[in-house]
């Protein structure tokens, strides 16, 4: 966005601030519009407290200033006339209670933002409309593919995405040049170890690093965090899900990549005790200079300047693997055909309005358009764009999965601390993990 248009547009958020009533209590906002007769529509709007960056605005900082803003300008607009649209912010470990336990009370959310791996499990209750009169021919052109389909349910597509953070690995280059590890020190671009280089770097990490400072992340007090942990489970070759979109570790590599990060709680890779650490735990050791490695996406490496490089996780090739998280909204049928009619409008108003498309631009955004226009500002942008031949999928076609993440990290819990060998854990992980899937898919039901 130019200058002039971004001016333009904060010179209308201003005035859509004298119109908009917002209610005076934290993490909640009501935008409104006058005019449009008595019978209002009122809207709820959830999103988790996420933290948001975008390159032509620095006073943007949390997701919930953009869901505002769109909201704001939405009302302006004939067909948000009559609406008022409330903004909630819930934490990040709260999806549930702020969801699917508020059905059927006044805080159930009409729209919800959030991220795929997350409220893709509400599909399945039947309680998420199908967009696909929201998606216009050009919206969907508009949108980059691979997007489409991972938005799309038995041919209909229940999510929109708004943008993605690509995550692989940080190495921190002190800790490096340190340990006498200059030569794996790589700028400008996304390396690749074999699984060879990978237990080398680490020993040599582990040997030579001084006290208080650990080679590599690992965590398992709970699901926070666990679908990096999943992704490490791809080092020695597997596939980690099979072609039904089960878990498939009970093989000769699945159980090698459990092997190998139980013997690295021994060989000192990991903080002390990493089963009760959280991954926020081992992002406070990173940014003090305590970790040597650890997860990072195109929107966090920024706020690192040059102190890291980059390399992509242990994968079944050469190459190593990536990951990928969307972000993006749902509508959900409460009852009422005029809020799920107000909350398509919301949605067909925002995919058409390219000034708020351009608030993506600060990660990835799902926009080719705001991609194209912004790719030269968005910091890494080409570095990650090249890599994306090298992400893989992570959820399989799971339609519940945080009740399968409640089984895997105690899985893992168990690896690290000694009590479970890597076949009784790979063991575990698929029989259970693929019972809750199961379970899932038998009480999946699709709204109508």
């Amino acid at each position: 966005m130019s200058g002039k248009r971004a001016a333009s547009l904060m010179a209308k958020q201003a005035a859509a601030g004298a119109l908009a009533c917002l209610m005076a209590f934290s993490a909640l906002a009501l935008a409104s519009c006058s005019g449009g007769g008595s019978e209002r529509v009122h809207l709820l709007v959830k999103v988790p407290r996420t933290g948001h960056d975008v390159v032509f605005d620095d006073e943007i900082v949390y997701a919930d200033q953009v869901i505002r803003l769109m909201a704001d300008e939405f009302c302006k607009t004939p067909e948000g006339s009559n609406v008022d649209i409330e903004v909630e912010v819930f934490e990040q470990n709260q999806y549930d209670s702020a969801v699917e336990d508020s059905f059927d009370t006044p805080k159930s959310p009409d729209v919800l933002y959030g991220d795929y791996f997350n409220i893709s499990t509400y599909i399945h209750t039947g309680r998420v409309v199908s967009l696909d009169d929201v998606v216009s021919d050009e919206v969907r052109n508009d949108v980059f593919d691979y997007l489409w389909d991972m938005s799309t349910v038995e041919g209909k597509v229940y999510m929109m995405p708004y943008l993605l953070r690509q995550n692989v690995l940080a190495y921190n280059k002190d800790l490096f040049r340190q340990a006498g590890l200059e030569e794996y020190i790589q700028d400008g671009k996304i390396a690749s170890w074999s699984l060879e280089d990978w237990t080398s770097v680490l020993d040599t990490l582990a040997e030579r690093l001084p006290s208080g400072a650990f080679p590599m992340m690992m965590y398992a007090a709970s699901s926070q965090g666990d679908t990096h942990t999943m992704t490490l489970l791809r080092s020695a070759g597997s596939s980690f899900f099979d072609e039904s979109g089960h878990f498939s570790l009970s093989t000769p590599e699945g159980v090698a990549a459990l092997d190998w990060i139980q013997g690295g709680v021994s060989r000192g890779w990991f903080p002390p005790h990493a089963e009760n650490l959280e991954i926020e735990d081992c992002s406070s050791l990173f940014r003090e200079g305590q970790l040597a490695v650890y997860m990072v996406n195109n929107a966090s490496v920024s706020r690192y300047g040059d102190t890291v490089g980059l390399v992509n996780f242990p994968g079944p090739d050469e190459r190593g693997c990536a990951t990928v998280f969307v972000s993006g909204f749902e509508v959900f049928d409460n009852g009422d055909a005029r809020k799920v009619q107000a909350a398509k409008d919301f949605l067909s108003f925002v995919y058409g309005n390219e000034e708020l498309l351009s608030y993506a631009a600060g990660t990835l955004p799902a926009s080719k358009s705001v991609s194209d226009a912004y790719s030269d500002q968005i910091p890494y942008f080409d570095l990650f764009q090249e890599n994306s031949d090298n992400v893989v999928d992570f959820t399989g076609s799971n339609p519940d999965t945080r009740a399968v993440r409640d089984i895997f990290y105690q899985c893992i819990h168990e690896l690290l601390m000694g009590n479970t060998t890597p076949e009784q854990a790979a063991e575990r992980i698929d029989r259970e993990c693929n019972e809750a899937i199961d379970a899932g898919v038998a009480a999946s039901v699709l709204h109508e």
